[in-house]
């Protein structure tokens, strides 16, 4: 008899923790919840989120389907391209590299080139800072060559250029004026910027990013690499919703040695924001070069650092914009399915990592607004 009534106590308590999955969370946390789950019924986000402080996760969630082919389930530990954020990374691998004597940055572009054969031309005054800070005047992929970029790029993506060569392609591109005359963001600037770090350190990217940053920092998710052939664990597959078909389609192949890619976890990137807050990896001298607009000079509506959006809390920039008078760094990002965003609001009051991988239908700054929005209402009710 004590058996079945203890059999009974157990069923009903298991069923109680059932019916209410989110017992005992907070009323924060049940807004964010409520919120992503909300955006991923209306197909908007798929993928994983972390929030914190620089003391402690507030909120974390996976969501939606990591691979539709086999209909693998999101998890926090599955690993995104982290797109454009890898400028962060590659800002403070430069950064790491002044600090060692490796590089200046005041360093001209062309000195570093002067081994490299090429058909065009570079302007002999841009400097490894001005790249850094997309006031360098080069060129983005809006240059290449419109029969490249048919078919959203396909032939330009599966390109497999060596160093060389792709030097060579970026130096006959046209230019989009002199440097210091405007802001313009380019991706190229930071390919060569991760050739540069590869030739002085006699190095591949992948190797830096591990030794430099990612082994130090305890980023177990975190890797690059510029082979197609090899195969990771836990690596999400990206798409693009096609309203025509009413479907998912799977994103196009891109060559890995196309821009040193980085690919990541949510929680791998709240502990990359976190680093910016401290002197983890960073001297606190490097850490105010990344923070620092470095173009307010240049263009008074975007605040820009070192890989890096930088609000100071009195002014609303257009790039980046999250609506709120508080200090800010941020940097979203977008390629081929994928999508990113990492913010470290107040120097670590709060940091918002989250990686998508439903393509176009994520409006990654949109949903940064309405999560940030729901942290600040918050505040009163803790």
């Amino acid at each position: 008899m004590r058996a079945i009534i203890v059999n009974f106590l157990l069923s009903f308590i298991w069923l109680g923790s059932c019916q209410d999955p989110k017992a005992g969370q907070t009323n924060l946390q049940l807004r964010l919840d409520s919120l992503i789950t909300s955006e991923h019924s209306a197909n908007q986000f798929g993928g994983t989120i972390v929030i914190g402080t620089n003391d402690t996760i507030l909120f974390s969630k996976a969501i939606g389907i990591a691979n539709r082919t086999w209909q693998i389930p999101m998890r926090l530990d599955h690993r995104f391209d982290i797109c454009s954020i890898n400028k962060s990374f590659i800002s403070a691998l430069i950064l790491i590299a002044v600090e060692e004597g490796k590089l200046s940055l005041d360093d001209l572009l062309v000195d570093h080139l002067a081994n490299y054969e090429y058909a065009g031309e570079f302007d002999p005054a841009i400097t490894i800072h001005q790249m850094m800070s997309h006031i360098s005047g080069l060129p983005d992929y809006d240059s290449v060559e419109p029969e490249l970029l048919q078919n959203e790029g396909r032939l330009f993506k599966r390109k497999q250029f060596s160093n060389a060569a792709y030097v060579d392609f970026i130096s006959q591109l046209p230019v989009k004026g002199a440097p210091e005359q405007q802001f313009y963001y380019s991706n190229f600037s930071y390919h060569l910027l991760a050739i540069i770090l590869e030739d002085v350190y006699q190095m591949s990217f992948p190797e830096l990013l591990e030794n430099k940053i990612a082994d130090p920092l305890g980023l177990h998710e975190t890797f690059s690499s510029v082979s197609n052939t090899e195969v990771f664990e836990r690596l999400t597959e990206a798409y693009n919703y096609k309203s025509a078909s009413d479907s998912w389609e799977r994103n196009q192949f891109i060559d890995l040695s196309l821009g040193r890619r980085i690919f990541s976890s949510a929680h791998d990137l709240y502990l990359w924001g976190k680093a910016m807050s401290g002197t983890s990896i960073l001297s606190n001298e490097s850490l105010a070069l990344m923070t620092t607009n470095h173009v307010k000079t240049i263009n008074p509506d975007i605040s820009y650092g070192y890989g890096w959006a930088v609000f100071d809390g009195k002014k609303q920039y257009r790039m980046g914009d999250l609506g709120i008078d508080r200090r800010y760094i941020i940097h979203g990002g977008s390629t081929e399915g994928y999508k990113s965003m990492l913010i470290n609001i107040e120097s670590g009051q709060y940091i918002i990592a989250f990686l998508a991988n439903t393509g176009d239908q994520t409006n990654e700054l949109r949903l940064a607004q309405k999560i940030v929005n729901i942290l600040i209402s918050s505040e009163n009710d803790q």
